[in-house]
């Protein structure tokens, strides 16, 4: 039996990470060196070899439980939290919608009324940046899309305008996630740790008022970036023909989901009126729209589509983050460091555009949308009272960052959906080609939000 080169590189790293903690740290209390050193491990697995997150996750949390927190009882309580529910109906609400075919039928109507290529380009990215409100998996949204792209695609020939096209749908998908609490499961992660950390939270409601107006400029700017690399002002410009639906389906104000689907993000949207948490009207409207005669899917087969191992890795993350809470590693580890920024007088728009720029440059090494939150929005929950810095600003500006995530072929899953369809798509060049100028366009573009926008909607970056 052979050791695989790439775990003999992680294994010794994993050593001397282990070795570095214990002996050059030696001066830390005992907890706080194991919990850093469990931590520590945890990014080395993620980001040097093929196991999976949610493994690494899961050990991890084990290990935190027999060597830091000394009870699995924490561990055990995360699977019960309120936003893990929250996304048990969320992918609940979305099996419906793929039961009902009523997102398939809106995005042929959309398309259909489009006219010209731009045209077809941004409406199906509005009904894109929507879908994050009822469909909390990019790869969910992405597989929903690809009979579009199918039926569309051939009108727009085989040369750039169809290597466009296909890179719409993932880059529009994980751009636009960023608009809804529910876009993805790292946004919960996120969340969740905020809350542990920092004992802050943010609602759906607040989420979207913050991060909306983010995703559609974000999104209508990855658009336009599109249109002007691989196609001409004429081809953009272009008219196409319409598009019909493939077999009749029911009226879209007709169907039940619409307006279950209405009721629940109107309930969530209005909390601060009526105090119903989130998570109790997501679940009333999971039964109601799985209830029979009413929902297009019974509610057993609603929950096989549930992503579980994103709930435990979610579970798990979380409680990886109060254990290094509890260890008191930030009191005791980043006196010296904090002593440092803070006598350089680092700008605060400094400190964000690093953020930023980490954030959108760690999907090179790490692929995982939640593994990079739990990477980075942990230290800087511990870093942001020392700075001065409101939590909820910085923790939005790191997982706005982690959004952009399409440089190479296997830093998404929607991104390798699209890239492996039948009939060839875009390469890893046309990606690199896409990514030189979108994403330093992205870095700034939260940057701009976290310094400028976000205070004028009463979201400061000094707390």
């Amino acid at each position: 039996m052979t050791f695989p080169p790439a775990g003999l590189r992680a294994a010794l790293v994993a050593a001397a990470v282990l070795l570095a903690v214990e002996f050059g740290l030696s001066e830390i209390a005992a907890p706080a060196r194991r919990a850093l050193q469990i931590f520590s491990l945890a990014i080395v697995f993620w980001t040097m070899t093929a196991l999976d997150d949610v493994f690494v996750a899961l050990l991890a949390a084990v290990l935190m439980a027999l060597f830091v927190v000394g009870s699995p009882d924490e561990l055990f309580s995360a699977l019960g939290d309120n936003l893990v529910w929250l996304l048990v109906a969320s992918f609940i609400f979305a099996a419906a919608f793929r039961a009902s075919g009523l997102a398939d039928t809106i995005l042929r109507r959309v398309a259909s009324l489009a006219g010209s290529v731009r045209g077809l380009f941004h409406a199906l990215a509005a009904v894109m940046t929507a879908s994050a409100f009822v469909i909390p998996s990019t790869s969910g949204r992405a597989a929903l899309m690809i009979p579009i792209f199918a039926t569309i695609a051939p009108t727009l020939g085989n040369g750039r305008m169809r290597v466009g096209f296909a890179l719409l749908f993932p880059t529009v998908i994980l751009l636009s996630a960023i608009g809804s609490l529910v876009g993805a499961g790292a946004h919960i992660a996120a969340v969740e740790l905020l809350n542990q950390v920092r004992g802050r939270s943010i609602s759906f409601a607040e989420w979207t008022f913050y991060c909306l107006p983010l995703a559609v400029v974000s999104v209508f700017l990855a658009v336009e970036t599109i249109l002007r690399i691989f196609m001409s002002a004429e081809e953009a410009s272009s008219r196409i023909a319409p598009i019909a639906d493939q077999k009749a389906q029911a009226p879209v104000l007709t169907q039940p989901v619409l307006w279950i689907a209405v009721a629940v993000l109107a309930g969530w949207l209005t909390k601060p009126l009526h105090g119903v948490d989130e998570t109790l009207v997501a679940i009333i409207g999971a039964l109601f729209i799985t209830a029979p005669g009413i929902g297009p899917v019974k509610f057993r087969d609603a929950l096989k589509e549930v992503e579980w191992g994103l709930l435990v890795f979610l579970a798990t993350t979380v409680f990886l983050a109060k254990a290094l809470v509890s260890s008191k590693l930030a009191s005791q580890l980043l006196d010296g460091p904090l002593e440092v920024l803070t006598r350089a007088e680092v700008p605060v728009g400094v400190f964000v555009l690093v953020v930023a720029l980490a954030g959108a440059l760690l999907h090179l090494i790490v692929h995982s949308r939640t593994a990079r939150v739990a990477v980075l929005v942990p230290p800087l929950l511990l870093l942001a009272p020392r700075l001065g810095l409101d939590p909820v600003a910085i923790t939005l500006v790191a997982v706005a960052a982690t959004g952009y995530c399409q440089t190479l072929m296997v830093s998404a899953k929607p991104v390798i959906l699209f890239g492996k369809i039948e009939g060839g798509t875009y390469r890893q060049a046309d990606l690199l080609r896409l990514g030189a100028v979108l994403l330093p366009l992205q870095v700034l573009l939260v940057v701009l939000f976290a310094i400028l926008i976000w205070p004028l909607l009463g979201l400061r970056l000094t707390g």
